[in-house]
């Protein structure tokens, strides 16, 4: 591994923005949010964090959200295959993109802007006290994403097929899943309609 000056560019993402948005009508992934984009404010969180590689997989509405990604300087690649609808297509591109060896990736979604630096320095922690360990964040006792996934799951991860999902990957590890209590994100928030955006968007 090179040498890396700050423990955080041990960690890679992937963030998931390859969905259809079909209930949106349109790209949730490129709404306004805050001064940015819903993609855009979730890039800006990880760059925040120092996280070594950001890898954003794109699907529908190929152009609008690669040219909003491009404006962060990070990589994209596009799923060819993004309206079966299975993330766990989209998260092998992804994971075949990463240009080196990380202890962590997080597993991110793309229509989840309000995730804090504060609790990706918190999971990352975490995985140093537990590094073998999946970490997925909860509040009031619920589970959410990004799940942070050490380096010895990767290879099964890539090998996901259907039936299988990225759901049964996390059943078959359940005893593996260390708990990490968010501070300030919002992890449960589905942004799937308009009406949910209205609700939802920064005021």
């Amino acid at each position: 591994m090179n040498n890396r000056p700050n423990l955080n560019q041990d960690f890679a993402c992937i963030i998931l923005a390859a969905g259809q948005s079909s209930r949106m009508g349109r790209s949730k992934i490129i709404l306004p949010w805050g001064g940015t984009t819903v993609i855009g404010k979730i890039i800006a969180s990880y760059l925040e964090s120092g996280i070594g590689e950001i890898i954003v997989v794109t699907g529908g509405y190929r152009e609008l959200v690669e040219a909003e990604v491009a404006k962060f300087h990070v990589k994209s690649i596009f799923n060819p295959d993004f309206a079966n609808g299975e993330m766990g297509h989209s998260l092998r591109e992804g994971l075949g993109q990463l240009t080196d060896s990380f202890k962590g990736i997080f597993i991110a979604l793309g229509d989840q802007p309000d995730i804090d630096p504060i609790d990706l320095h918190g999971m990352m922690e975490k995985s140093n006290d537990y590094p073998e360990s999946v970490i997925i964040p909860s509040y009031s006792m619920r589970r959410g994403h990004p799940w942070l996934v050490p380096q010895k799951y990767l290879a099964e991860l890539q090998a996901l097929r259907s039936p299988d999902t990225m759901k049964t990957f996390i059943q078959k590890h359940e005893a593996d899943i260390q708990y990490y209590v968010v501070q300030k994100s919002n992890i449960l928030a589905d942004l799937d309609t308009p009406e949910d955006y209205e609700k939802l968007k920064p005021k």
